[in-house]
């Protein structure tokens, strides 16, 4: 599908549930492909010691990105009260998942929740705060990394 055509606002959340989906399946094995030299030939050699990892987001992450600029088009083209329920469906999406078994499975979605920025705005004030306060009891920001803290700021109207 072509990212330069206006789909509507369900049509594009369903596009990016459908990349995010596939990205939380092959998530799992992308983590069994860690270099079983270990940590320390990262250290020493420059080397991811999780190539998996590695080639996951650099398959998804242009193509999440993407799928969240073609929501935001939406919402914008179509402003309504459906398209505001699809901008959040689309940011709760990125930012409530299931718990990851591993810890960088779990680095690996927090670097990823970052990319809903640009749907923030899109939602009402009431829907940006209570999403602000469901965010925070989740990860408290003072524990937030700067991608998830610069969310929760804007969502929160700080």
């Amino acid at each position: 599908m072509a990212m330069d055509t206006v789909l509507t606002p369900s049509e594009a959340l369903k596009a990016l549930e459908d990349c995010y989906d596939a990205l939380l399946e092959a998530l799992p094995d992308a983590r069994r492909a860690e270099d079983t030299r270990g940590a320390l030939s990262n250290l020493f050699s420059g080397h991811s010691y999780h190539p998996g990892l590695d080639a996951l987001m650099d398959k998804y992450v242009p193509l999440l990105s993407a799928h969240v600029a073609a929501l935001a088009q939406a919402v914008q083209a179509q402003p309504g009260p459906e398209a505001q329920a699809a901008a959040l469906r689309g940011l709760e999406r990125l930012l409530f998942y299931p718990k990851p078994s591993s810890p960088p499975e779990e680095f690996t979605l927090v670097a990823l929740e970052g990319h809903g920025l640009p749907l923030a705005p899109l939602l009402s004030p009431d829907a940006q705060l209570d999403l602000a306060q469901r965010y925070a009891k989740q990860t408290p920001p003072r524990r937030m990394m700067p991608n998830q803290k610069k969310l929760w700021k804007l969502l929160a109207g700080k």
